[in-house]
């Protein structure tokens, strides 16, 4: 299972210094996130969550909720992803495609991205495909917005899928690991 590292000291700080497993699944509650079935152990630095989420997006939330707390340099992910019953399988991945860039799937268009790529060292990817941001010094929600969606006006939907650790614009600090989900 994979390992994602945080800046440790750039996080939230929770009372009484470095969180315990119970102070973390404690925020965890307090944020709302889905905690049924999820565990979380702590160890030196590092924090594991294991059990199983609905979807990718709760994965990435509960991850980056933990991962932005004072403290925390890594989280192991050993959480697992249950779908329904419903759905699924073929309709999923054929759905993927509405969420695309348009022009995306032209090979064309995909070999001249290729060629005018350039290596982002701030930026990882999330289990569920999401850009994992780290916030640099001066940085606003619009610069973020604009450089990943090139859309400024998409800062309201950077707030929104980082609520479990942004509550404001005001909220952004350097160091913070901001989820960009496809639009």
């Amino acid at each position: 299972m994979p390992t994602y590292r945080f800046p440790a000291e750039a996080g939230l700080a929770l009372e009484g210094g470095a969180p315990s497993a119970a102070a973390i699944s404690h925020r965890l509650d307090e944020l709302g996130l889905t905690r049924q079935g999820v565990m979380v152990s702590r160890h030196d630095d590092a924090a594991t969550l294991e059990g199983s989420v609905p979807d990718d997006a709760t994965r990435e939330r509960l991850l980056l909720a933990v991962g932005n707390l004072r403290g925390i340099a890594r989280v192991e992910d050993r959480l697992t992803v249950t779908r329904s019953g419903s759905g699924g399988g073929l309709l999923d991945t054929l759905g993927a495609f509405a969420h695309l860039p348009a022009g995306s799937a032209s090979t064309e268009a995909a070999e001249r991205a290729v060629h005018r790529a350039t290596p982002d060292t701030d930026t990882g990817f999330g289990p569920g495909g999401s850009i994992l941001h780290v916030v640099q010094p001066g940085e606003t929600l619009e610069a973020i917005a604009g450089r990943h969606y090139h859309d400024t006006a998409a800062a309201g939907w950077v707030l929104e899928s980082n609520a479990p650790v942004l509550t404001d614009a005001a909220s952004l600090r350097p160091g913070m690991v901001l989820r960009l989900p496809p639009r």
